[in-house]
């Protein structure tokens, strides 16, 4: 036989349990918006920390980005003013650009055409069209080239001489500019002489603001380490708050828990 089911009776007729429950929430609700809040300024004191560091790093930057700016901006003025300049007023060389092709490839010596197919005759046994030369013809064109060849070896011995006349005029000129490139050598030596011990100057400027960068850097890096360690302690304490929330809601639910079972208990 089934048990009939039993009709609690209402436990809270003032109300007065239901209006502690909503006191106590509400309790709860004001405790977790205090402590949101109060991680938020922390939060926001954070950013304003940045914010200021971020200005102040802005504000020493600014100059030295203006100024390479306006440098790049005068250099590109610049080229650009002289490219237009440049090449706005070239002209063209007439002496190049009416060049004429050569075709007089022998340099005015006349070479007498041959017709090397004449020369050979059709039939061998009965030659016919041949070029002719007599007894004394033969005798005087050799001799008139053996004379046109004896002057040729005379204007030949005359140029390797007028040659040699110009070699040596080229080893008095080189003789010349070794006396002078040794007097030059020597301003030379002077010159690095100098920019030597310009250098040694300049290397020891650089070596103090070498040092310089560095204590900067020694003071940049404890700023560092400072707020690293703020982080670390902000991190730690929002960690601890939540902890600490989460314990206190735990306590409440194994209070409502308590209360539930404790109110189930009496009911029945």
């Amino acid at each position: 036989m089934a048990r009939a089911k039993k009709n609690f009776p209402i436990t809270d007729p003032t109300g007065e349990k239901a209006k502690a429950k909503a006191e106590a929430r509400k309790e709860q609700d004001e405790l977790v918006q205090a402590r949101v809040k109060a991680r938020m300024d922390a939060m926001r004191g954070v950013g304003a920390k940045a914010a200021e560091v971020a200005n102040t790093v802005g504000t020493v930057l600014q100059p030295v980005t203006n100024a390479i700016n306006k440098g790049i901006d005068a250099t590109v003025s610049n080229g650009n003013s002289l490219i237009s300049g440049n090449y706005s007023t070239i002209q063209t060389n007439s002496s190049y650009t009416q060049i004429e092709p050569i075709t007089d490839v022998y340099s005015g010596v006349a070479i007498p055409q041959l017709k090397f197919d004449s020369l050979v005759p059709t039939d061998l046994l009965n030659p016919s069209g041949l070029p002719e030369c007599s007894e004394q013809q033969l005798n005087d064109g050799l001799k008139q080239y053996a004379s046109a060849t004896r002057a040729m070896q005379l204007y030949q011995a005359g140029f390797k001489y007028i040659g040699e006349v110009g070699k040596t005029k080229q080893e008095y000129h080189k003789a010349q500019q070794s006396i002078i490139k040794s007097s030059t050598e020597s301003v030379k030596v002077q010159r690095e002489v100098t920019k030597f011990d310009t250098q040694n100057v300049e290397l020891s400027s650089d070596r103090e603001k070498l040092y310089q960068a560095d204590e900067r850097l020694k003071q940049q890096q404890i700023i560092t380490q400072a707020t690293r360690t703020e982080t670390s302690q902000l991190i730690a304490k929002v960690e601890a708050t939540e902890q600490k929330r989460n314990a206190e809601i735990e306590a409440l639910k194994a209070q409502t828990n308590e209360i539930v079972s404790k109110y189930l208990t009496n009911a029945i």
